[in-house]
């Protein structure tokens, strides 16, 4: 042990005495700090300062009466411009003398105190030198009795020559123990920094698979907001624009903390396992400290027991100067750690009161369950019936008012709601499409049965005015008396009654009074049949027509709800188009289209691109600015205009109201021109 403090004492010295070429560079400086003489130089810097103040303090006051004669001056008239203007100059003149002096004055200043201290070396290498210089004095002075102490004690042990063999064997068996104790500690350290390498891989992976975990919840929340967004924004597109700029507003500022939570969530896990494995790190070194001591203690004792063999000498000193460079090493890295440790400990808390800001993380994923329950809350009854017998409920379901209990229920993500929804919609689309063919062949059907109820229609009416015509002529036949049979005969033949064709109508009837009297009953009653057929025709081509117009409308709001559907097909396209290759695509896949509905699509491709023109739409903008401007009785004039002409009864009341009016004014333009003249001609003549 004695021996081991000579060598240290030894080394020391030496490295005392390496710092013996610095001492003329100390003398030196203290040479120069003397000739500066600091306290008079800081009563000096004092006064001056002192002096410097008093100078800005005067040059505020003089620009402020500089600013204030300039007021004064720019009030003045210009005749009196030119007698003030000296003494402005004068004024100007002076303030730029007074500022001049001062300049120079704090450059004499900073040049005296500069030329003092050019030439002045830093203080702090030589202070911080004396220092070490101090401490080392004092160790060597305890150095030095060490040394005298072992070099006693060296004598001594000369004397012991005759117990060296004794002390070889000995030392032999203490040097076998030793190597056995050194392995067995090897060893230990082995397995011991081998459980910590497991260990640290271990955590390693733990905090990767956390991370991933977390980087994939984090994507998830990321899409699910994203999804919400463009679903409120699809939803909300009859709102106003203030409302939608509020909305994505939120949502961002709900996506900005969500993500930042998580990373302050993720950043205070991974410095806690951190700070667990500084700890761990701390306790193997404090206990390999410990191993170290008892090892030196051994190699003391073997030490003092072959001080007089040099090879043991020899050893020994490499054994001392590798223990104090491990030493050395190890206060170093032990410094090295607690300062590492308490950046750790400041961070933790950092994001401790960064945790402590985000509180309101639990009632922000509360008011998001709120937001997902009010959009997919829609389904029905007969879906959420099937979802249970399958296994599962529907995750749509309002929170609890707890901000925490509501994040620990666990509901459907969003990618399956919006399957379902998108599966409905798609449904709905189904039969939409089925009915509209439905309703189309239908129509084709009615315009049908209308093409051939028009063309009977058709035949009647000529048939009924033929036979008006035919009853007409018989009856100036019958006022004649004259009239030939044969033309009778002709006429009765030509009639076609709607009864089944036979060969005695074809042939030629002869004209008596007989047949006269006795068709004329038959006839008025086949015109009245016709008649009668003619207002069932009638009624029934109203009724078709009333049809036709129903149809027309229904065709016209399927033609909307269509429109409606492919926006929403379009939508979940460009939603596809994000996600990429998820597996929750192949759920959102609309279904697959007819080979016939493709030019359907196409017309209403059409029709979306038309309603999402910018130029119809600034055209309507542009419109509705103009109807704006105008003054109220412009602007009752012109929906009077568009009530009137938009309606073809409400234009044909106009017509024929403008039309009396002007037959009105006329006429009574006429009656007072008529009843005026014969006034004038009776007044009599003065």
């Amino acid at each position: 042990m004695l021996s081991m403090k000579n060598e240290s004492c030894h080394g020391r010295v030496t490295l005392y005495n390496s710092m013996s070429p610095s001492d003329h560079n100390f003398s030196g400086a203290l040479s120069t700090w003397r000739e500066i003489n600091l306290s008079e130089l800081q009563k000096t810097l004092d006064a001056q300062g002192l002096e410097l103040v008093d100078n800005q303090k005067e040059s505020l006051i003089g620009r402020k009466a500089l600013a204030d004669k300039t007021k004064d001056f720019k009030k003045l008239p210009d005749d009196d411009k030119l007698t003030a203007f000296k003494g402005l100059l004068k004024a100007y003149q002076t303030e730029i003398d007074n500022l001049t002096k001062r300049s120079k004055a704090s450059e004499n200043a900073f040049l005296s105190v500069y030329k003092v201290l050019a030439e002045a070396p830093d203080p702090y290498p030589l202070l911080e030198a004396a220092v070490d210089q101090t401490v080392k004095a004092s160790e060597l002075q305890d150095l030095q009795a060490a040394l005298r102490r072992a070099q006693e004690e060296n004598a001594e042990l000369r004397k012991r020559v005759n117990d060296l063999s004794k002390a070889e064997t000995k030392a032999e068996q203490l040097e076998q123990k030793m190597e056995e104790g050194i392995q067995e500690r090897i060893v230990q350290k082995e397995n011991e920094l081998n459980a910590t390498y497991d260990e640290k891989l271990r955590n390693y992976a733990e905090r990767e698979q956390d991370l991933q975990r977390q980087l994939s919840l984090t994507k998830n929340q990321l899409r699910d907001l994203r999804m919400s967004n463009d679903s409120n924004q699809a939803k909300l597109l009859d709102h106003s624009q203030r409302q939608d700029q509020e909305v994505v507003a939120k949502l961002a500022e709900v996506d900005m903390i969500v993500a930042d939570l998580d990373r302050a969530n993720s950043r205070i896990a991974a410095l806690e396992r951190r700070n667990e494995m500084l700890r761990a790190e701390t306790e193997t070194m404090r206990t390999g400290s410990d191993s170290s001591e008892r090892v030196k203690a051994l190699e003391s004792q073997v030490a003092e027991l072959e001080s007089e063999v040099e090879r043991l000498s020899r050893v020994l000193e490499t054994q001392k100067a590798v223990s104090a460079e491990i030493e050395s090493s190890l206060t170093k890295k032990s410094d090295d750690l607690t300062k590492e440790l308490q950046v750790k400990v400041a961070e933790v808390e950092q994001l401790k009161q960064r945790l402590k800001k985000m509180s309101d993380y639990d009632e922000i994923k509360r008011e998001l369950e709120i937001m997902k329950y009010v959009e997919f809350s829609g389904f029905e009854e007969e879906e959420d019936d099937q979802d249970q017998l399958n296994g599962y409920e529907v995750g749509v379901q309002l929170p609890d008012p707890n901000a925490e209990k509501a994040n620990a229920q666990q509901g459907k993500s969003l990618e399956a709601l919006l399957a379902t929804k998108n599966k409905r919609i798609l449904e709905e689309l189904t039969k939409l499409r089925i009915l509209h063919s439905e309703l189309e062949a239908s129509l084709q059907t009615v315009h049908g049965q209308l093409e051939s109820t028009t063309e009977e229609l058709t035949k009647q009416k000529a048939l009924n005015e033929n036979l008006e015509n035919d009853l007409l002529s018989m009856n100036r036949h019958k006022t004649n008396g004259d009239a030939p049979p044969s033309e009778s005969s002709d006429v009765l033949a030509g009639l076609d009654l709607g009864r089944k064709a036979d060969s005695a109508r074809n042939s030629p009837v002869p004209f008596t009074s007989s047949a006269d009297t006795s068709i004329l009953p038959i006839v008025t009653s086949q015109r009245d049949r016709f008649r009668h057929r003619n207002a069932e025709l009638e009624e029934e081509l109203r009724k078709q027509f009333q049809v036709i117009s129903e149809l027309r409308s229904e065709i016209k709001n399927l033609q909307s709800d269509n429109l409606k559907l492919y926006e929403k097909v379009r939508y979940m396209q460009s939603y596809r188009e994000e996600v990429g290759s998820r597996p929750v695509t192949s759920q959102l896949n609309p279904l697959p289209a007819p080979s016939d509905s493709t030019d359907d699509m196409g017309k209403y491709r059409t029709r979306y691109e038309e309603t999402m023109n910018p130029f119809e739409a600034f055209r309507g903008r542009e419109a509705t600015r103009a109807i704006q401007s105008l003054n109220p009785i412009e602007r009752g004039v012109l929906v009077l205009t568009r009530t009137i002409l938009g309606n073809r009864r409400a234009r044909t009341f106009f017509i024929f109201y403008a039309i009396s009016l002007h037959l009105l004014v006329m006429f009574t333009t006429y009656e007072c021109t008529t009843s005026s003249g014969p006034q004038l001609q009776k007044q009599p003549l003065p």
